[in-house]
């Protein structure tokens, strides 16, 4: 992703680095079991965003396994596949309040 807050993020590109990102995770014992969860931005606003399926151990992560998830929405927890629920919370929120965090790590060491 480059400075320029105002482009369009390519979505594509930006699944492949957080799946990277993901496994790199799982290769240097950076994860705990599938409780952790990383995500990142598809809009300058920070409120679409991409995220892991829970219970998905990270080295098993690829570019087409993360979501999108849409920070105001308040019906997304109804759905089939919903996120973990902290993860939603945690993130969700974090994106929606802090727009310039563009990528959130969540890990229990």
């Amino acid at each position: 992703m480059t400075g320029d807050r105002s482009a369009s993020v390519d979505e594509t590109a930006l699944r492949v680095d957080l799946a990277a990102a993901f496994r790199l995770a799982a290769r240097f014992g950076w994860h705990e079991s599938v409780g952790n969860h990383f995500s990142a931005a598809l809009t300058p606003d920070g409120r679409r965003f991409l995220m892991n399926r829970k219970w998905q151990h990270f080295a098993t992560i690829r570019a087409s396994d993360l979501k999108i998830l849409d920070a105001d929405d308040p019906d997304v927890m109804t759905r089939p596949n919903a996120p973990d629920a902290s993860a939603w919370r945690i993130h969700g929120n974090a994106h929606r309040r802090v727009p310039s965090a563009m990528v959130i790590l969540h890990c229990h060491p």
